[in-house]
């Protein structure tokens, strides 16, 4: 394939130590052709994803056999909606790496191509004990979409619910978990509750005036929860003491499954035509090109054992 044009002002030290070392299997030289592009998609993620993605498969084409390479291909793929050319990449990242990585963008990418039990196949395969509470959310978020597509908002209803009483970890992330739930709480016609969850969170309420926009509350989810409340959790871990009360008191008496993530009900009609809240995906695709920052991240002030790929061969 064509090679795509990396500025000059691109050094492959740059890119990050641990990414370097990964490409010390291939010849020097072109391992810094590759490291050089993988800067590039690095740098193009946000802001032109599918010259990113040309990019990373140019690297694929030289270092097809690299977890970093594929790994990186198959984030590009899936930012620039190539879903199966990512399924492709990120499935091979994993083979390769030997590590449970991107769960939620493969479950993602099948919903994209309207494989929606397929998609749900994927969350319900996937070991809890193998994701942090980050990537728990990412794919509950992913699920509760699913579910929405496939017409059964009430499914999908309870396991955001499910995974807001269970998630342990930053506000930012609980904010996103919310507005989903709102976004469930819409299409089930609950209009009045969907609202008042997003004025906790600060978020604009849907079809709101421009001035409404501008006004942002803040949403204190730092509270402990009560005890009496945690029990109606029928997951085996506790909900995390940084969960609000208003968390417990807005799910409190809601139905539940056993295992919300392998439910599959029928899509009507055939098939739920494909339209994922663009809120969600956005702010999906936003923690998914902050991961390939770190990733890729560049490492100017780092002192690097290795200043050249292949010192060893100098």
């Amino acid at each position: 394939m064509p090679e795509p044009s990396v500025p000059a002002d691109v050094q492959a030290r740059s890119l990050e130590a641990s990414a370097r070392r990964e490409l010390r299997a291939l010849g020097r030289a072109n391992a810094e052709n590759v490291a050089r592009h993988l800067i590039m998609v690095q740098r193009l993620l946000d802001t032109d994803p599918e010259l990113a993605y040309r990019h990373a498969r140019y690297a694929v084409s030289h270092a097809g056999r690299v977890a970093v390479v594929r790994e990186s291909a198959g984030i590009a793929g899936y930012l620039a909606g190539h879903y199966t050319e990512a399924l492709r990449d990120i499935r091979a990242a994993r083979r390769l790496s030997g590590l449970n990585m991107h769960c939620a963008i493969e479950a993602d990418c099948e919903r994209g191509l309207g494989r929606y039990r397929q998609a749900l196949k994927v969350a319900e395969e996937v070991d809890p004990d193998q994701l942090d509470d980050l990537e728990e959310a990412e794919l509950a978020m992913v699920v509760s979409g699913v579910h929405h597509e496939m017409g059964h908002s009430d499914t999908g209803l309870v396991v955001i619910e499910k995974a807001i009483l269970m998630f342990r970890g930053d506000r930012e992330t609980r904010r996103r978990l919310h507005s989903v739930r709102a976004d469930r709480l819409d299409e089930l016609g609950r209009i009045d509750e969907a609202a008042a969850v997003r004025e906790r969170i600060g978020e604009a309420p849907r079809n709101g005036s421009e001035d409404d926009a501008d006004v942002v509350e803040v949403y204190d989810i730092e509270d402990d929860y009560e005890q009496e409340q945690a029990q109606a959790v029928t997951r085996e871990r506790t909900p995390p003491e940084d969960a609000s009360d208003d968390d417990v008191r807005e799910l409190h008496g809601q139905g539940g499954v056993e295992n919300p993530r392998a439910q599959a009900p029928a899509p009507p009609n055939g098939g739920g035509e494909a339209g994922e809240d663009d809120r969600r995906s956005a702010t999906f695709c936003e923690r998914v090109e902050a991961e390939m920052a770190e990733l890729l991240g560049e490492n100017e002030n780092e002192q690097d054992a290795d200043d050249a790929i292949h010192d060893e061969e100098t």
